[in-house]
C-alpha cells in the first residue's frame, strides 16, 4: 500500500502528544477545580438561557429543533460522515477512501473507552448531573411542547457529550489527515449539529466544548502522534481492500460508487 494512502501518523512525536494531552487536561482542570468551574457554570446558564430562551420566537421554531432533536435526526450527521468518507470530496483521494474509512472506525473504537473513563470519572467526582433543562428555571421543554415526537432534551448524566465526542473527532481526523482549509468546513458542520441538544437543554455547552473536546484531544493524539492506529488501519485495508472491490462487482451499480471502483 502507498505510504501517502494512510491517514494517521508513522512514528511517536512525543512533544505532539504531550502537546495534546496537556489541552486536554488543562480544559478538564479548568472545569474540574471549583474556582474556575464556577465561571464555567456562569457560562452555561447564559448560554442555556440564551438558546432555550430562541424558543419562545413561535411555535415554527420550537417545532425545528423539537424535530432535530428526534432520535431519528442523528442519521443526518452520519450520512454526512459516511458520505466524507466514502466519496473523494474534502481533499480525500479515492485510492485514499478504503483507509480512511476504516482508520475512522478504529479511531471511534478507540475513543469509546476515553469517553467512558471520562463519564465515570466525573460521576465519581459528583461533576456530572441533571441537564440544564432538568436544573434551570424557565425552562422551554420541546418534549412537553410535542409529546408526540419524542424529543431528547434531558439528560440525569450529560458529561461528557457522546455526540459531541464523535464530532470533534470526526471534524479532527479530517483537519489532521488533509491538513487543507477545505477541510476546516467539517469544524462548522460539528458545531452546528451540537446545537440541537443545547436548544434543546440536554446538555451544558460544557459537556460538549469541554468534555467531548478533551475525549477527541486525546483520542487524536494517539492516532495521529504514534504508530499504532495506522500499522493496524494498513493491516486491516490489505485484507478488507479486494473485499470491497469484490462487493462492488458483485451487487449492480455499486461500482459506481468510489469506494467499490478498483
Amino acid at each position: 500500500m502507498n505510504p501517502q494512502t494512510h491517514p494517521f501518523g508513522n512514528c511517536w512525536q512525543l512533544k505532539s502528544l504531550a502537546l495534546f494531552h496537556g489541552l486536554a487536561m488543562v480544559l478538564l482542570a479548568s472545569w474540574i477545580f471549583p474556582g474556575s468551574h464556577s465561571l464555567w457554570l456562569w457560562m452555561d446558564e447564559k448560554i442555556f438561557f440564551l438558546l432555550n430562551g430562541s424558543l419562545s420566537s413561535g411555535e415554527s421554531w420550537q417545532y425545528f429543533w423539537a424535530a432535530m432533536n428526534v432520535r431519528i435526526s442523528d442519521v443526518v450527521p452520519m450520512l454526512i460522515i459516511l458520505i466524507s468518507l466514502t466519496f473523494p470530496i474534502l481533499g480525500i483521494k479515492q485510492h485514499q477512501l478504503h483507509s480512511a474509512f476504516i482508520g475512522f472506525v478504529l479511531l471511534i473504537i478507540l475513543m469509546w473507552p476515553i469517553r467512558e473513563a471520562l463519564y465515570e470519572l466525573a460521576i465519581l467526582l459528583d461533576l456530572s448531573g441533571n441537564s440544564p433543562s432538568i436544573q434551570l428555571q424557565p425552562a422551554y421543554l420541546l418534549s412537553e411542547i410535542f409529546p408526540q415526537l419524542g424529543t431528547k432534551d434531558s439528560s440525569t448524566h450529560s458529561f461528557p457529550g457522546d455526540h459531541s465526542a464523535v464530532l470533534w473527532t470526526w471534524s479532527g481526523f479530517l483537519v489532521l489527515m488533509l491538513r487543507s482549509r477545505l477541510a476546516l468546513i467539517t469544524v462548522l458542520i460539528s458545531v452546528l449539529f451540537m446545537l440541537p441538544r443545547l436548544v434543546a437543554g440536554a446538555h451544558w455547552f460544557t459537556d460538549n466544548f469541554v468534555g467531548g473536546l478533551a475525549v477527541a484531544l486525546v483520542t487524536l493524539s494517539w492516532a495521529f502522534h504514534t504508530p499504532l492506529l495506522q500499522k493496524l488501519t494498513t493491516l486491516l485495508c490489505e485484507y478488507l481492500t479486494p473485499f470491497f472491490y469484490r462487493l462492488g462487482k458483485l451487487i449492480p451499480g455499486l461500482n459506481l460508487l468510489p469506494f467499490f471502483r478498483s
